[in-house]
Order: structure tokens, then C-alpha cells, then sequence
């Protein structure tokens, strides 16, 4: 709990800093994961799609990090004022901790391949760690809405709602998770069988879906953080 030499205004004032530091994170998410599937978008309609892939793949690998450090920020705090149980402190350890390591991956996978190094094969990959990811981390943003509905004052109502809202968007992102490695995985099989266009065609929609997840994870939590500023 927190300290009680705290007074009600200091607690408050906590509350929105860690609250506007997940907010600036997310909405940078929500941007990046927004431009990621314009990438997509752009390169199914045909501009420059062996351009599109790699960059998008950039664009999403940084998303993954944005989020990761807005939601341990806000995370990390909420867990030492409402609970100590370890299993909580371990199961979102591994859902950021696989948001860290796919945001460095996907980077790394998307400037190989702007630089030319089996761009067929990387950013297929890619779609993989970054669904991969997404299944992992899908009950973070689930488990942030409870700890923030233990210690607020909203109406149970209100609460019930929310906590609904982003039930959903938790499913959501672990189905659009899902579909990204499938996609992923199709799209290396055919790197053998089918034509080069196919198969940039798969990565590109592949894409899209990680996209589609990581907007959705945002704006989920994005949601959340604005209600605490109007309370």
C-alpha cells in the first residue's frame, strides 16, 4: 500500500504522472502500429512493396517497445500498491519481457532486411516473433485494467464496463496474434513453393494483422489512462 506520510493530493498527483507517462507511451504505439498498417496498405496497393515490408517491420519492433516501457512504468507501480503476489509479478514479467524482446528482434529482423539480407524469409519472420509476442503479452493490458480497478473510486458499474472493453480487446489481440504467426509461417513455406509475389503478398497482410493487434492493445490501455484524468 502506499505510504500513509502520504496526503490524498500527493497520491492523486502520482497517479497522474504514472498515468501520463502509459499515455504518452501507448498513444506512441497507436501511432506506430497506425503507420505500420499504411505501410501494409500501401505496399498491397502496389507502391514500392519490397520497401514497405522492412520498414514496417522498423515501425512495429519499435511499437512493441514503446508499449513495453509505458505499461512496466505503470505496471510495476500498481503491483507493489495493490498486491505482492508472485505469480502476478511472474506472469507479466514474461508478457513484457516477450514485448522487449520482440520490438529488439523486429528491429533487428527489418534493418537486415532494408539492407537487402533475405528479406523474404526476415520479415516473414518477423510476423512470427511479433505474433508470438502478442500471444504472450495478450493478458498484460487485462491484468493493468484489474490493478487499476482495485484502487480506483469509479462505479461498479463503470468498472464492470471497462474491465469488459478491454476483456475484449485482450481476446482480440491474442486471435490477431494468432493469425500473425499463421500468416507468418505460410509465408516462409511458400518462399519454397510459390512465387516471390505471393509471398510478399502474405507478408504484407501478415503485417497488417500485427498491426491491427497493436492499435487495438493501445488503444485499449490509451482508454483507460484517459478515464483516470477525468475522474
Amino acid at each position: 500500500m502506499a505510504s500513509i506520510n502520504q496526503t490524498m493530493p500527493e497520491q492523486a498527483r502520482e497517479v497522474r504522472i504514472s498515468a501520463k507517462n502509459v499515455l504518452g507511451g501507448t498513444i506512441t504505439e497507436s501511432f506506430a502500429s497506425g503507420a505500420a498498417i499504411v505501410l501494409a496498405l500501401l505496399g498491397l496497393g502496389g507502391i514500392q512493396p519490397h520497401l514497405m515490408l522492412p520498414v514496417a517491420v522498423i515501425v512495429m519492433g519499435a511499437a512493441f517497445l514503446f508499449e513495453g516501457i509505458a505499461i512496466s512504468m505503470r505496471f510495476s507501480k500498481l503491483l507493489s500498491e495493490t498486491s505482492q503476489d508472485r505469480l502476478e509479478k511472474a506472469e507479466f514479467g514474461v508478457g513484457l519481457t516477450s514485448e522487449y524482446l520482440g520490438g529488439i528482434t523486429g528491429v533487428v529482423l527489418g534493418i537486415l532486411s532494408l539492407l537487402g539480407i533475405a528479406p523474404m524469409i526476415l520479415v516473414p519472420a518477423a510476423a512470427i516473433v511479433f505474433g508470438l509476442a502478442f500471444i504472450l503479452s495478450s493478458g498484460v493490458t487485462y491484468r493493468l485494467d484489474s490493478l487499476e480497478i482495485e484502487g480506483s473510486e469509479e462505479s461498479t458499474r463503470f468498472k464492470k464496463i471497462a474491465h469488459e472493453a478491454v476483456k475484449t480487446s485482450a481476446v482480440l489481440e491474442y486471435v490477431l496474434g494468432v493469425g500473425a504467426m499463421v500468416l507468418g509461417i505460410i509465408a516462409i513455406a511458400g518462399v519454397y513453393a510459390s512465387t516471390t509475389g505471393f509471398v510478399t503478398m502474405i507478408s504484407l497482410v501478415s503485417l497488417l494483422v500485427v498491426g491491427l493487434a497493436g492499435l487495438v492493445t493501445g488503444a485499449a490501455v490509451t482508454s483507460r489512462m484517459i478515464s483516470i484524468f477525468q475522474k
